[in-house]
């Protein structure tokens, strides 16, 4: 069940979006070739290649920083932290107006689990006025929903909620529904059934009976019993001879004082059973 686990969950596994290094670049020619296997996933030899190409004297401090960059990439995927920190710093120091050497940063904190720290430098960064065409900016939304990760394997519910609305204007409903479950989760730890609601809500839609007859019964047993009725109701509506809601709908309706409306669905069920 959703609940049950919080290493289950989306924004505990989250990682940073991998730069693509696919796309038009604005680069000297003797650096496509590391581009060129970054993007095709050959790790070991972009490094070699990019390694050998450091020597260059005629590379300008923009363009060595591109390139150590791409090399901390390849250094982490590689599983080469100490290196690809390394990388990441002394591409910033030739170059500090980019992303590519950040998102490296970061990724190592989360693969660290260093949460805390991942939140401290991410907001230490400021996006640049306008991106270099080597460049790969992590997007607001991206950023939201890392700060969202940071937040939540610190279990700092409300700011993990701050920041998922922040990466998703829109509200729930244009989250993925991998972050729908999260903020499902959320709803509970922070004790908001109406959030609560409105997750199911999203997440039963064209799901079968049974798959939402268990995430409602989740508020049910919360307590939450207003919330799981007008969900109940609702696909009741899309399915008026399913007997199993029906009795879920009178039950609720029961317990929340909805006398005439349990009635009349009780004695639906009585002439059904009659004829």
């Amino acid at each position: 069940m959703l609940l049950h686990n919080l290493e289950n969950s989306f924004l505990a596994s989250y990682r940073i979006p991998r730069p693509t290094y696919s796309g038009p670049r604005k680069l000297p020619a003797a650096l496509a070739p590391v581009w060129v296997e970054l993007r095709d996933g050959r790790t070991r030899p972009a490094f070699r290649i990019g390694y050998d190409l450091l020597r260059s004297k005629s590379l300008s401090d923009e363009h060595r920083a591109a390139l150590l960059s791409a090399l901390a990439t390849a250094a982490f995927d590689n599983g080469m932290y100490k290196v690809a920190r390394q990388m990441a710093h002394d591409s910033l120091a030739l170059y500090s107006n980019q992303w590519l050497a950040h998102r490296t940063l970061l990724s190592i904190y989360i693969a660290e689990k260093d949460y805390r720290a991942a939140a401290e430098h991410l907001k230490s960064v400021t996006p640049p006025a306008r991106s270099r065409g080597w460049d790969e900016p992590l997007t607001r939304t991206d950023r939201h929903v890392l700060r969202a990760a940071c937040a939540w394997m610190t279990k700092s519910w409300d700011q993990t909620a701050a920041q998922l609305l922040l990466a998703f204007p829109a509200g729930v409903a244009s989250m993925p529904p991998v972050l729908q479950e999260d903020w499902f989760r959320l709803a509970f730890y922070r004790e908001r059934p109406a959030d609560a609601e409105e997750a199911a809500r999203e997440l039963i839609k064209n799901k079968s009976t049974d798959k939402a007859d268990v995430l409602i019964q989740t508020l049910v047993r919360r307590g939450w019993h207003k919330e799981a009725l007008a969900l109940y109701r609702d696909i009741y509506d899309l399915d008026p001879t399913n007997e199993l809601l029906r009795r879920r709908v009178v039950g609720l309706c029961i317990r929340e004082g909805q006398v005439q409306e349990a009635r009349r669905l009780m004695e639906l069920g009585a002439l059904r059973l009659a004829s």
